[in-house]
């Protein structure tokens, strides 16, 4: 049965429209009286549209952006988000208060947040862990004129827990794996889901979504399995202009090859890369580095640097964040660490620490990296 924010974004999508106009096989009248009531549609010619005020833009941002990263914006609109929000914040690392406990949508709620890395575990009984600030926790602040304090978040050490975590060899067709292809195309703009991840690498069945969100999956799940194949090699430039070429393939021309001219991160031109004169022997020496990295806690302490210090090469014309997860994983594989895999309700989290960050911080994003790959190992 669909709720009346399903109306509502239905509504958004087709607007001006009728009730038959909505592809719903149920009556939705009484949701659509509610949503007016609610002034968030407003009926003009006798077809529906919805309103402009502060609170339908809100709700229209977060219905957007569930959209776009494949999550249920329902759960967003839940009468006792603005609680579980309230508490987790307060109460953190604790995240099962008394005001929480003995309600089963609110422990559903807050399992979703587990699920999609708004809360990341460090401990499964009693919970313990993280809670993410996250531009959907501030639309429901807004929404609901809340006070909660949603600072950054104190990271919890984990390393010493993740020395004894010893990983399986990787399937390629394991749900992780589309975890991982999905959330890194994410990353770059995609609106390709995991779901529809799965049916593409599985099933050979295309969503209806932009050629270029297909082809940066397929790219991922193509370098991914160059990656495999050469898991036990150490990493050189050549390894990593190969990953390069995989990522980008049919995407930009230069795939594969080190930039010719400068390049810089939109919208932050905080974030400094490396002349184009400079990348071969800057990529050679970053190579020597992850040579260096001989046992699994070294991996783990250096794991900020491993991702930053290719970041800020930057050595290709595009694909290089992509190229950077890559290499990640390829080091993590190696030393029996499980394939790091970032879901929505960390993005904003790493973007703010990586291609986003106003000043390099390995330290925090090392600690962000554990926090990650101890929550789904136990989650």
């Amino acid at each position: 049965m669909p709720t009346k924010y399903d109306v509502f974004a239905a509504v958004i999508e087709r607007a001006p429209c009728s009730p038959a106009d909505l592809p719903f096989l149920v009556p939705v009248h009484a949701h659509l009286r509610s949503l007016e009531q609610d002034q968030l549609v407003r009926k003009e010619n006798r077809q529906y549209v919805p309103t402009s005020n502060e609170r339908a833009q809100i709700m229209f941002r977060i219905i957007q952006y569930c959209l776009k990263n494949g999550l249920d914006y329902n759960v967003f609109f839940s009468k006792n988000m603005p609680l579980v929000l309230q508490e987790v914040f307060a109460q953190s690392p604790v995240l099962r208060s008394q005001a929480l406990s003995g309600n089963k949508t609110i422990t559903e709620l807050l399992r979703f947040l587990e699920q999609h890395q708004f809360i990341l575990l460090t401990k499964q009984r009693p919970k313990r862990g993280v809670v993410m600030r996250h531009q959907l926790f501030e639309r429901v602040k807004e929404l609901h004129k809340l006070n909660t304090d949603t600072a950054q978040p104190t990271f919890i050490p984990v390393q010493d827990k993740l020395i004894d975590v010893h990983a399986a060899p990787l399937n390629p067709f394991d749900d992780k794996v589309f975890t991982f292809l999905a959330g890194s195309a994410q990353l770059e703009g995609s609106t390709v889901t995991v779901g529809e991840t799965r049916e593409m690498i599985l099933q050979d069945i295309y969503p209806d979504k932009p050629k270029k969100d297909i082809q940066m999956v397929k790219n991922l799940n193509e370098a991914l399995r160059y990656m495999l194949e050469h898991q036990e090699n150490p990493i050189t430039p050549e390894h990593i202009q190969e990953i390069n070429k995989a990522v980008l393939f049919s995407l930009h021309r230069n795939a594969g090859k080190y930039k010719k001219t400068h390049n810089k991160i939109q919208g932050n031109p905080s974030f400094k890369t490396a002349h184009p004169t400079k990348v071969p022997l800057l990529t050679a020496q970053y190579c020597s580095f992850l040579r260096s990295i001989q046992d699994k806690e070294t991996c783990l302490r250096q794991l900020g640097r491993i991702h930053n210090e290719l970041q800020h090469i930057h050595p290709f014309s595009d694909g290089n964040s992509r190229t950077t997860r890559m290499i990640v994983n390829w080091m993590l594989m190696k030393h029996q660490l499980p394939l790091l895999t970032l879901k929505v309700g960390c993005y904003d989290a790493y973007m703010r620490l990586t291609k986003l960050s106003h000043k390099r911080d390995d330290e925090q994003l090392t600690l962000l990296v554990q926090q990650v790959l101890y929550h789904e190992h136990i989650v």
